[in-house]
């Protein structure tokens, strides 16, 4: 029996069906798309609003504990970022041991942030909120130091950006040391994997290290370590030399890897310029900048000597050519002053160390 074909009613109301469908699949899918768009615009302001916290906060805490100092910098860096500085609410607290070890700005910042889409459904804005809080500090320790050393008192004339004796050579040797320190053991003295000395001048150490008094929350590793006597002459050359040579020529300068800071108004402390600071990732990151202990003095031959503090120097190359021969074998380094996390524990602030920097702790 013959099947009669649909009728031309039918068929247009199947079309009709379909483009009504269709229309509410454009409707779904375009206020999917505009919701996803203002809230990709709601995710960027707040981004942008947090970036804006972290670089008052930062500013702010570089000028503790001089309280009304920070909050000057405070409103000058929210004037900076396109901020009425009414509109943020600045909290600064004191350092008040043990509670509080370091002196700390606290940030919260909020504004309305407009819809364009979701208006639609009568939503017209929503409020962005951001907080930050840094604090300044001086360092407990870490890894990563230099197994040199300088003692306070040869600190204590010395101005930044002044050379300082890294290691004696045999010629001005001090009290029977030439200032290396024992942080990951002794040395072998032929710069191999069993060289501690020479891989730690080179690389840095392994070991975390504290200056005495920290607080072991922060810190706890060994403040009081060995000597190691000798010159280390060839240790030393093959260390020192890979650090030179290992520098990208854009960064082998004091020039190039340090710049003002414009986060401070201290005039001696600088700044490491991105590109060269080896703390961070990318960049050419200068092997030039060494972090040593400061020990309270040498002794005679192998002894105990006590980390005290540590200092930021910028690596000289040999005066005599760049070799380390016989009994001249000086290392040498630039004093610098920064205002910046330096690979190191954040410990305890104290206004006599050498480096204060100030790091983001919420």
């Amino acid at each position: 029996m013959r099947q009669h074909p649909r009728s031309l009613a039918s068929v247009r109301g199947e079309r009709g069906q379909a483009i009504v469908l269709f229309v509410i699949l454009i409707a779904v899918f375009g206020g999917m798309t505009a919701v996803a768009i203002d809230l990709g615009s709601f995710s960027a302001d707040r981004r942008d609003l947090q970036n804006a916290a972290d670089a008052i906060a930062l500013a702010a805490s570089q000028e503790l504990p001089d309280a009304a100092a920070a909050q000057a910098a405070a409103d000058q860096w929210a004037v900076n970022n396109d901020i009425d500085p009414n509109s943020m609410t600045v909290t600064i607290i004191q350092q008040n041991l043990p509670a509080e070890p370091n002196p700390k700005v606290r940030v919260e910042l909020d504004r309305e942030h407009g819809f364009t889409f979701a208006r639609l459904i009568g939503i017209t804005s929503a409020t962005v909120e951001a907080k930050a809080a840094a604090i300044r500090t001086a360092a407990a320790g870490g890894d990563g130091v230099v197994p040199l050393s300088v003692t306070e008192d040869a600190l204590a004339g010395m101005t930044y950006g002044d050379m300082v004796t890294l290691k004696y050579d045999a010629n001005n040797i001090q009290q029977g040391n030439t200032s290396p320190i024992r942080i990951d053991g002794p040395g072998s003295g032929n710069c191999t994997t069993s060289d501690n000395y020479c891989l730690g001048v080179m690389e840095g150490a392994d070991s975390v290290i504290c200056a005495e008094g920290a607080d072991t929350t922060y810190c706890d590793g060994a403040y009081v370590v060995d000597s190691e006597p000798g010159n280390k002459v060839g240790s030393t050359q093959t260390a020192i030399n890979e650090r030179i040579d290992g520098t990208d020529a854009q960064c082998d300068t004091f020039e190039e890897v340090f710049e003002d800071d414009p986060l401070t108004n201290d005039a001696e402390a600088y700044r490491i310029v991105q590109q060269c600071n080896p703390f961070l990732d990318g960049g050419y990151a200068s092997e030039r900048i060494l972090i040593i202990p400061v020990i309270e003095q040498l002794c005679n031959g192998s002894c105990a000597v006590t980390i005290v503090d540590f200092a930021l120097f910028f690596l000289e190359p040999f005066e005599n050519g760049g070799s380390c021969t016989g009994n001249d074998c000086e290392v040498r380094g630039r004093f610098v002053k920064v205002s910046q996390n330096v690979g190191l524990l954040a410990g305890t602030f104290n206004a006599e160390a050498g480096n204060l920097f100030v790091r983001l702790v919420e």
